[in-house]
């Protein structure tokens, strides 16, 4: 019999929200089920966690190479100086102007 351990909640490319299921079975293998179950992944527990380690990797290296690309891409405007709030920064005797 399957039992649920785990509930976790995606956002799809449309931008919807979408549930995924994880349960267990008594003889230890796992599933991962949508909300809708129209799709169901079954695996043992030692192939589940190779699994969950070579996606984490894999999701991880490509938000790192986005975010590369995107600080390779914008680095004239990261080292441009901070603009200046003061311009007349000698004008600050505590009285009104």
């Amino acid at each position: 019999m399957w039992r649920e351990i785990g509930r976790y909640k995606i956002v799809n490319t449309d931008g919807h929200t979408e549930e995924m299921i994880l349960e267990r079975k008594d003889d230890g293998c796992f599933r991962l089920k949508n909300e809708f179950g129209n799709v169901n992944i079954e695996f043992d527990p030692m192939s589940g966690i190779e699994f969950a380690k070579k996606m984490f990797d894999h999701i991880s290296g490509e938000v790192e190479a986005d975010l590369n690309d995107f600080f390779n891409d914008n680095m004239d405007f990261l080292q441009q100086p901070l603009p200046i709030f003061n311009p007349n920064p000698g004008d600050c005797d505590g009285q009104p102007d």
